[in-house]
């Protein structure tokens, strides 16, 4: 596994190739749903805009009941950086899932892996977000849970490698940045705790926890899809390495393959493959 995460972020992390707004947005597409069925799976795509096709691409496991755990990870880039953290890391995962899931691995709840568009600037927080164009034609009460990814690659284990938006949870959490967090909001919460409690018990120290039981903005925790998703009132969290808060790379052009541990994204990548067919799917 670690040998195809590695090669999915290589092939996907070249300056500005993910760029929605640049000359090699037709390629990404075309290179995304090429490694989607690869995976043996056909995806269902979802597309708008004008100059560009944008893309979403969705791969849809029915259940025995129609409420939906959503698993979403953004593919395009800031300006014309590699993105290899942001978020090349999370469509590897992703993709390393579908790889390895079983078709026929029982499922209550139905599944859907989403790879969004147009998460990064200047889509962020407008009409044209992928996970906006998604949640949208949602009902709230349809979904179980939406699981984002965002940027889980990079890791340190030195002291002081890692920040928060409050300085106080480093006394709760530690300073070094060595671990996956559970982000999630007031509304989501319950949920959250739930499905953090479960992937605690497939490699305890690794995941943390921060489910907050009120609600900020301007802090970073919103910064990606699961927002779109709290947006409409459906529970969500997001899985994320800190970003800015661990990674200098970040929305930099150093954010490159060689900066990422791909034995910790293939520890994230089986602990959700277990929580799937084990757990998740059997309820």
């Amino acid at each position: 596994m670690i040998d195809y995460l590695t090669e999915k972020v290589t092939q996907l992390a070249k300056p500005g190739f993910r760029n929605a707004k640049g000359d090699s947005w037709a390629e990404t597409t075309s290179l995304m749903e090429t490694l989607i069925r690869e995976t043996g799976n056909i995806p269902q795509i979802t597309e708008w805009g004008e100059s560009n096709q944008y893309k979403n691409f969705t791969i849809r496991f029915p259940g025995e009941i129609s409420k939906t755990i959503i698993l979403g990870a953004h593919y395009d880039t800031y300006d014309e950086t590699p993105g290899a953290d942001d978020n090349a890391s999370s469509v590897a995962v992703l993709l390393g899932i579908l790889k390895e899931l079983p078709a026929n691995f029982k499922r209550h709840f139905t599944f859907e892996f989403i790879f969004y568009a147009c998460e990064e600037p200047p889509f962020f927080d407008t009409n044209e977000m992928g996970s906006y164009v998604d949640a949208s034609k949602r009902e709230p009460e349809d979904i179980e849970m939406m699981i984002c990814l965002e940027m889980v690659g990079y890791f340190k284990n030195e002291k002081n490698s890692q920040k928060y938006p409050f300085g106080i949870l480093k006394y709760i959490y530690g300073n070094r940045g060595n671990f996956i967090m559970g982000v999630s909001n007031k509304a989501s919460r319950k949920k959250g705790l739930h499905f953090m409690k479960l992937l605690k018990r497939q490699r305890k120290h690794f995941y943390k926890n921060l489910l907050l039981p009120i609600s900020f903005s301007g802090l970073g925790l919103d910064w990606s899809d699961h927002r779109n998703y709290w947006n409409i009132g459906a529970p969500a969290i997001m899985l994320t390495d800190t970003a800015m808060f661990r990674n200098p790379n970040y929305h930099e052009k150093t954010d490159t393959p060689e900066t990422l541990d791909f034995e910790k994204m293939q520890f994230l990548t089986l602990d959700l493959l277990n929580l799937i067919t084990q757990e998740l799917g059997n309820r």
